[in-house]
């Protein structure tokens, strides 16, 4: 009879500490634990593997191993751009949560069998690929499973994403979830090390062996999961672009140049302005047919994203998936293994994600919205933006998210939101150092106990966008960062932050 997955020590005993703590007493144990030498990083990894043999998969994408594992990247590049004790804060929100879900009723507690591989140990690469695809379309988890374990061995990460990316891409329309779990689990295993992928993929496989779910009740939220099942069943349309564009050119080009800044620019303006985001497929394979590199669409979408952001009046903290979605076809473009055609696949789903195209109904702003004349010309001074910046966080008109009776995907931000885009756009305007304001949001985002680790990973991939993006198009991901912040700063209420922060402080 197969036993339960176990780990040796001393990592058995800190995944069962993230398990069995109770959930009163996990800020207080984790900070014990960090103020007297503990790794963040071997906690980090508890949790993630705490969290992934310990709850189960949510009915949607909210709860279980999905967010904590996914935000597991961001957290630990947060934490190195905090200095002292306050690079504890992000370790410990991601140990809370990832607690919170094992002991929720809804996701908990259960147990990780260990998976017997060896019979298909003998097979050929080629043959466990086969296999793991063949399981993965015809939704048998156990044999896709036991395919991953086995390949696992002999098999490298692009070899692995591209067979998950055949069914992952295509159900971006349903759920951005089935793209960004399989890859932000790969990021978060680049992170912690891959000598524990089997236990961390595992899940993702699960996910999306799934029936997805292909129906939808009335109004908004209908009428955009119905749009989704139509795009889902119609993704042959995304290849017919490629081959009408004879897009499979070996000599596409790959890597951009300053060749194409008048393009790429071109194309963020038509994405930021388009009615409905799910038909900037068409616009990125024109561009790719007209000679536009791949990484050239992929800034193109990277900026124009943003800046649709950034004309959003969304008050939802989880609307962060123009830039997750973006970073994370920025880390599959250059992740080897992968096939050309996954490659343009990749890069033409992205404006089709549920999440995306969510946000086409909050576009109520302008990109001149966020005006310079809210803010005085006395603020200035680096320092002085710096600290405008942070008292305009501080400032933000409390909200108490446990008040609220409707979905919070129908959440408006406040017109105070767009002070601190607007600080933020003179910031960048100004020329000072972007490395003290994203070292600011790191500290901020840290306040954050309601977005289930999406704060985190917006902050991330604004930083890794801004930094991926050419100078004089890349403010648009520091002014992003800001207004999402100001969206974050006023929720409530806060549990874990303030007893951290106390902790911290004494």
């Amino acid at each position: 009879m197969l036993g339960l997955v176990h780990f040796e020590a001393p990592i058995e005993d800190l995944v069962c500490f993230v398990e069995e703590t109770e959930p009163e007493d996990i800020v207080n144990a984790t900070y014990g634990k960090l103020s007297e030498g503990g790794s963040p990083r071997a906690l980090l990894l508890a949790a993630a593997l705490a969290v992934s043999r310990s709850t189960e998969l949510p009915p949607l994408h909210h709860g279980g191993p999905i967010h904590p594992v996914s935000g597991l990247h961001a957290v630990e590049r947060l934490a190195e751009r905090i200095s002292g004790t306050g690079a504890f804060l992000p370790v410990i929100q991601s140990v809370a949560l990832a607690n919170k879900h094992i002991h929720s009723p809804d996701m908990g507690s259960t147990a990780m069998a260990r998976v017997q591989s060896s019979d298909l140990e003998q097979l050929s690469k080629e043959d466990l690929i086969s296999g793991f695809s063949t399981a993965l379309k015809k939704r048998i988890a156990p044999a896709a499973e036991r395919n991953l374990v086995a390949l696992l061995k002999v098999a490298g990460p692009g070899e692995i994403m591209e067979a998950l990316l055949q069914v992952a891409v295509p159900r971006n329309a349903l759920d951005d979830h089935y793209l960004l779990y399989a890859v932000y689990a790969f990021r978060a295993l680049d992170a912690v090390g891959w000598e524990h992928a089997e236990v961390i993929l595992r899940p993702p496989v699960r996910f999306l062996c799934r029936h997805p779910m292909l129906e939808y009740g009335e109004g908004e939220r209908g009428r955009i999961i119905a749009e989704g099942i139509s795009l889902y069943r119609n993704f042959s349309s995304l290849e017919d672009l490629i081959s009408d564009g004879s897009l499979e050119n070996e000599d596409r080009l790959v890597e951009t140049s300053t060749e194409e800044t008048e393009a790429i620019r071109a194309l963020a303006d038509r994405v930021s302005s388009i009615d409905s985001i799910c038909d900037t497929p068409a616009l990125v394979a024109d561009e790719l047919a007209r000679g536009l590199s791949l990484m050239g669409a992929l800034e193109g979408l990277s900026v124009g994203g943003a800046q649709r952001f950034l004309r959003s009046q969304t008050g939802n903290p989880f609307d962060v998936h123009m830039h997750t979605g973006i970073n994370a076809r920025r880390y599959l473009l250059s992740l080897s293994g992968l096939s050309r055609r996954t490659r343009l696949l990749v890069l033409l789903s992205w404006g089709q994600g549920y999440e995306i195209r969510h946000l086409d109904r909050t576009l109520a702003w302008t990109l001149d919205s966020a005006s310079n004349d809210t803010v005085s010309s006395a603020d200035d001074d680096q320092d002085q933006l710096l600290n405008a910046i942070s008292g305009g966080l501080d400032e933000q008109p409390s909200f108490d998210l446990s008040t609220l009776t409707g979905s919070i995907a129908e959440l408006v931000a406040p017109t105070s939101v767009l002070k601190s885009a607007a600080l933020a756009q003179r910031y960048v305007e100004r020329g000072h150092d972007p490395t003290p304001f994203f070292d600011l949001m790191a500290e901020q985002v840290c306040h954050d106990d309601q977005s289930e680790m999406h704060a985190y990973k917006m902050q991330q991939a604004a930083y890794e966008e801004f930094y991926a993006t050419r100078d004089e198009l890349r403010g648009v991901h520091l002014i992003a960062a800001a207004k999402h912040a100001a969206i974050v700063a006023r929720l409530n209420p806060r549990t874990i932050y303030p007893t951290a922060r106390a902790l911290i402080a004494a």
